[in-house]
């Protein structure tokens, strides 16, 4: 291979600096994450009302927050760790 044909490829390297990052989401932590994302806000909105703390709101972020965790860490699961199929930027 000359250097000429070697500048004409096409195809990114094996490693190194050029090559694209491969992006693989672990989905336990991912699930924690958005779990937390969710349940959070809701959970201080309902602790700390000028009327004093609301269980039911609090309940309900952190009910809503383990569903909406459990089914983004399924689908990553199912997914294999890839969100996004197909080329990147």
């Amino acid at each position: 291979m000359t250097d000429d044909d070697r500048w004409r490829r096409t195809e990114p390297p094996a490693r190194g600096p050029s090559t694209p990052p491969d992006l693989r989401f672990n989905p336990l932590a991912t699930g924690i994450g958005v779990f937390l994302a969710i349940a959070i806000p809701v959970v201080v909105v309902g602790y700390t009302r000028a009327a004093g703390p609301n269980g039911l709101i609090i309940g309900a972020g952190i009910v809503i927050g383990l569903v909406a965790g459990l089914l983004v860490g399924l689908w990553i699961a199912h997914r294999d760790g890839v969100v996004w199929r197909g080329p990147q930027l």
